[in-house]
C-alpha cells in the first residue's frame, strides 16, 4: 500500500525552490535542453503556476486525496491497523504534510501540463537547475509516454504504481545527472548511483513520522535510478524509452530484474466479500517491497528481505464493522513461486504477523486463520463468519 506524487527528496533536491512572476529563466532554458536530450518535439515549455509557500500544504493535500486509493486519514489508519506504522493517524497526517512540504521544490502537474512553482526567491540558484531538470523530465515523460497520467490511473494497484513511479523517478534522476554533469562516462554514472544509494540510507526520519513514509519516499529514487542506469548502459536512450513505455508491473520485478513473475494478478473475487454489517475500507496489495517492510518491523531487515523474496503476487482486503467502526478485519492472499517457497514464507509470517496485527481490532488481538494450498497462502485476521442464508 502506498501513495504517489512526484517530489524530489535527495541531495540538492532537498533545497527550497523557487518562483517569480513568470517561469524562472532557469526553467525555460533547461526545458530546451531536456527536450533535446529526450527527443521531445517542439514546442516544449510547460507553463508555470505560482503558489505562495503557505498554499503548498493545501496543494499537497489535494494531490494526496486524488492519488491515494482512499482518503489519506483512512489510508494512514489502515497502515496502522495492519502493523506498517505506529501512532495516531490524525496526528501522523499532519506531520506527513509538514514533511512533504519541507521537501517540495516545485513539481510537474500532469492534469494541467504545468509546472507548479513555490513563489520564493531561489529560482535562479544552482540547485534550481537540478530541480527543474528533474521535474521537466517528468513533463517529457507525459508528452512522450503519458507516464505521469498513467500513474494516477493505477492508484488501485499500489505495487504496480510503486514500480512505475520508480521508473519515472529513476529516469528523471538520470536526465538531471546527464544535464548537469561535466562528463558522463561509466565511472561517473557508477559514482552517481553510489551517491544516491548513500543519500537514501542516511535520510533521517523526522520526529513523529513513522519510518514507513520515508522508506516509501526513497524507494523510487534509489531503485528507480538503478533501473534507469541498467537500461541506459544496456542500450542508451532507446532502452530507457522501452522502460518508460512498459514499466515493470511490480516492485519485485525492479528488485529482481532477472527473475520471471506471474503475469496474472490475483483477482479481487478470490477474497471474501464483506459480510452483512461490514464495509470495505480498501482492496489493494503490498508487493514484495511492502511485505519486506512489514516483516522488517519484527525481524532483521536482511532476513525480512529474504523472506519477502518469495513474493509472486498478493492482494488484501480490509473491512470494518458498521456498528463498531473500531473493529477491523483482514483477508490477505499471497502467491509464491513454489509450494516450498510458500511453506517457508508461511512459517515466517506465522511467527511475526500476529504481533504486527495487534491493533487491527482492539482491545483484543484478532484470531488468525491460515489456509495454505500449493503455492498460495491466505490469512484471515478477525474475519467475521458469514451469516447463513435464510432457508
Amino acid at each position: 500500500m502506498r501513495r504517489k506524487y512526484s517530489i524530489a527528496p535527495l541531495g540538492l533536491l532537498l533545497a527550497a525552490t523557487a518562483g517569480a512572476a513568470t517561469c524562472p529563466a532557469a526553467l525555460t532554458e533547461i526545458a530546451g535542453r531536456v527536450a533535446q536530450l529526450r527527443g521531445v518535439p517542439p514546442p516544449f515549455n510547460p507553463p508555470c503556476r505560482l503558489i505562495k509557500p503557505g498554499e503548498l500544504r493545501a496543494e499537497l493535500d489535494r494531490k494526496l486525496r486524488r492519488d491515494l486509493p482512499t482518503a489519506p486519514e483512512l489510508y494512514i489508519e489502515a497502515l496502522a491497523r495492519t502493523g506498517f506504522i505506529d501512532g495516531d493517524p490524525s496526528n501522523i497526517y499532519k506531520t506527513l504534510l509538514t514533511f512533504y512540504s519541507a521537501q517540495v521544490l516545485g513539481f510537474y502537474e500532469p492534469e494541467a501540463d504545468e509546472m507548479v512553482v513555490v513563489d520564493t526567491p531561489a529560482a535562479e540558484r544552482i540547485e534550481g537547475a537540478f530541480v527543474w531538470a528533474h521535474e521537466l523530465a517528468h513533463a517529457a515523460q507525459e508528452h512522450r509516454f503519458h507516464l505521469p497520467s498513467r500513474l494516477i490511473a493505477i492508484k488501485g494497484d499500489s505495487d504496480e504504481q510503486r514500480a512505475a513511479s520508480a521508473v519515472a523517478e529513476g529516469e528523471a534522476m538520470l536526465v538531471m545527472f546527464l544535464l548537469n554533469a561535466a562528463t558522463a562516462g561509466d565511472e561517473q554514472l557508477s559514482a552517481a548511483e553510489s551517491a544516491v544509494a548513500q543519500q537514501a540510507r542516511t535520510l533521517s526520519t523526522p520526529p513523529g513520522l513513522p519510518p514507513y513514509f520515508v522508506d516509501d519516499l526513497v524507494f523510487p529514487y534509489r531503485t528507480g535510478f538503478a533501473a534507469a542506469l541498467r537500461a541506459y548502459r544496456k542500450g542508451g536512450w532507446p532502452e530507457v524509452d522501452r522502460l518508460l513505455a512498459h514499466p515493470p508491473a511490480s516492485s519485485a520485478a525492479l528488485l529482481h530484474p532477472d527473475r520471471r513473475f506471474a503475469s496474472v494478478d490475483i483477482p479481487a473475487g478470490e477474497l471474501p466479500p464483506p459480510p452483512e454489517g461490514w464495509e470495505e475500507v480498501l482492496t489493494d496489495n503490498t508487493g514484495e517491497w511492502g511485505l519486506a517492510f512489514l516483516l522488517g518491523r519484527a525481524m532483521p531487515a536482511d532476513r525480512a528481505d529474504a523472506a519477502a523474496a518469495a513474493w509472486d503476487g498478493d492482494l488484501l482486503r480490509l473491512i470494518r464493522s458498521r456498528a463498531h467502526p473500531d473493529t477491523w478485519a483482514l483477508a490477505w492472499r499471497i502467491r509464491c513461486p513454489s509450494a516450498e517457497a510458500r511453506a517457508s514464507l508461511e512459517a515466517t509470517m506465522q511467527r511475526v504477523v500476529p504481533g504486527l496485527l495487534a491493533h487491527l481490532a482492539p482491545p483484543a488481538a484478532p484470531s488468525i486463520t491460515w489456509v495454505a494450498a500449493g503455492r498460495t497462502l491466505e490469512l484471515r485476521a478477525g474475519w467475521p463468519p458469514s451469516r447463513p442464508s435464510p432457508s
